[in-house]
């Protein structure tokens, strides 16, 4: 006998896709036969909302139906004949700079499905698309460049943030896009400013590159995303610059001089071999077929962000694994002891420093600020 899901599948195939939870039950009830419990229409509104992205108690597998009239309407509809199955990439018969009127006419160019929630995606196969609509106060969008607030926390869509965000359901799944550069579509909604004065305009492919959890703006804890695109700011204000706001103002570009970082190999070196490239963390030595993996691991990161120095004080000897923690703020050393805190196993053990290797305490004060705003 078909599954739950499967007659709930079936019941909106032959209702054409969308129908209120009233004639889906009328339906099912048609599928099974008669052979029903006390409890079965429940069991299909769980299916519906299990299955289901724009539900709160969406489980984070297949996105297989949506609310095609918003919440609390009753009306259900089924994404695609395939359960729900995401396209990666370009969708074929659509164009960047493409108009449409509102979010159910998206919905149905299968560029973005999902009609009240930003992101199509989930922690199963990662996501595919989102949109940008103004419903964060955390978003920065300069068009190459977008600093995107994930889901959850807000007391209605588009409201007060009023609780922390957590990497679950469509957070997830950005982070899994960015793990695996998987493309996302972006669209953006005549809500902000780099949007189209109505409806919602497709504007090409994306890749998530980093993201964290930091406190908003609202003090509450937010996911955020760094996306990019190759595409430069002036390409993209020339080809839709029919679709722009009237008031909308081109930005104004001043010629600079950019200075690239240059990683001097030496020091990194200089502190693998004092420490013979054991990790100053765990002590662990490892070993490949071409010779030992380690990692010459600046605390104070170089960069924009960070503006720390590549100099031998600010380097520490760590395996991957403990590097990629260390980076991610996952654990820190104090700066007068130099325990280990926050890592589990090793809390409260000292970091491994050799004498001659005179490590800057500034930079595991700066690290240790950095870990509380993530932390």
């Amino acid at each position: 006998m078909p599954t739950w899901r499967e007659d709930t599948i079936q019941a909106l195939k032959n209702l054409g896709g969308v129908a209120h939870l009233s004639e889906i039950h009328k339906e099912v009830e048609k599928l099974r036969k008669g052979k029903l419990n006390n409890t079965w229409t429940q069991t299909v509104q769980r299916e519906l909302e299990t299955y289901s992205s724009d539900s709160e108690a969406y489980g984070g597998g297949k996105d297989i139906f949506y609310m095609a009239e918003g919440k609390g309407k009753g009306v259900w509809g089924l994404r695609n004949l395939n359960e729900g199955q995401r396209v990666f990439g370009e969708i074929q018969g659509t164009q960047v700079g493409q108009i449409f009127k509102d979010r159910k006419e998206l919905a149905a160019s299968g560029i973005h499905t999902p009609p009240m929630a930003g992101i199509w995606g989930s922690a199963d196969d990662g996501a595919s698309s989102i949109v940008l609509s103004g419903g964060y106060e955390d978003d920065i969008d300069d068009w190459n460049n977008i600093l995107y607030t994930g889901q959850g926390g807000q007391d209605k869509p588009g409201g007060k943030q009023v609780a922390d965000q957590e990497f679950t359901l469509g957070n997830e799944g950005l982070r899994i896009s960015c793990k695996y550069n998987l493309p996302v579509r972006v669209t953006r909604g005549f809500q902000i400013k780099n949007g189209p004065p109505k409806g919602y305009r497709y504007d090409g492919i994306y890749y998530v590159k980093n993201y964290e959890r930091v406190k908003g703006k609202s003090g509450f804890y937010v996911c955020r995303f760094y996306l990019t695109t190759e595409k430069s700011v002036e390409k993209f204000e020339t080809e839709l610059e029919h679709t722009l706001k009237n008031d909308y103002k081109k930005t104004e570009r001043k010629k600079s001089t950019i200075n690239v970082i240059q990683r001097n190999p030496k020091w990194p070196e200089y502190v693998k071999k004092l420490y013979e490239n054991k990790c100053q963390v765990c002590n662990i030595y490892l070993k490949t077929h071409d010779g030992a993996v380690s990692i010459g691991a600046h605390i104070k990161g170089l960069g924009k962000a960070h503006k720390g120095p590549d100099q031998v004080n600010n380097i520490i000897c760590l395996c991957p694994n403990h590097h990629s923690q260390f980076d991610g703020f996952g654990f820190y050393i104090d700066s007068e002891t130099f325990e280990i805190k926050g890592l589990e196993g090793y809390e409260g053990k000292k970091l491994t420093v050799k004498d001659g290797h005179n490590i800057d305490k500034e930079f595991f004060k700066y690290h240790h600020e950095q870990y509380k705003k993530h932390n």
